[in-house]
């Protein structure tokens, strides 16, 4: 195998290891560079630019978090899951290079990052004008990858045992 295919297989193991053990990985700007920004991908990457910190008093970025915690958890356990979608998040605090790289200056703010190219216009989820429910990112996702991800809330199925 080419040097290439190499250190694709490798990065695609070592997303599938982290997305074993939580639906959504955190990024510093060295991961964002090695995982996101590099290529080799075959991948989509969906990134989700926060500030979760307390002190960034940033109440719509915990909001947000639970909506897309729901939605990842949803993709990880649905049995369409595969390695050709990953979802990731950098927080201000653990990635202001990134933030500053990408002349991020909202937060939160949700980009897809797809297996060729650079993000186009389409690829940052207008939240502005929909809001950020699970099920407004997964329509976005379904229309930006064809990944189709169904979303499950828990909380509606404690009774049904």
């Amino acid at each position: 195998a080419s040097k290439k295919e190499n250190l694709l297989a490798e990065k695609v193991e070592q997303l599938m290891e982290w997305s074993s053990r939580r639906s959504i990985f955190r990024m510093n700007g060295d991961k964002f560079r090695k995982f996101i920004k590099a290529p080799p991908r075959n991948y989509s990457m969906i990134v989700m630019f926060t500030a979760l910190q307390p002190q960034r008093q940033c109440s719509v970025c915990r909001q947000a978090n639970e909506e897309y915690q729901i939605l990842a958890n949803s993709w990880r356990y649905s049995s369409a899951f595969s390695n050709k979608l990953f979802f990731s998040m950098v927080d201000y605090d653990e990635g202001t290079d990134v933030f500053q790289q990408l002349n991020m200056n909202s937060a939160p703010t949700f980009m897809h990052f797809p297996p060729k190219g650079r993000p186009k216009r389409a690829d940052t989820f207008d939240l502005q004008r929909i809001g950020f429910a699970a099920e407004q990112l997964a329509k976005w996702i379904a229309d930006r990858t064809d990944v189709h991800i169904r979303v499950f809330r828990l909380e509606h199925h404690h009774h049904h045992h």
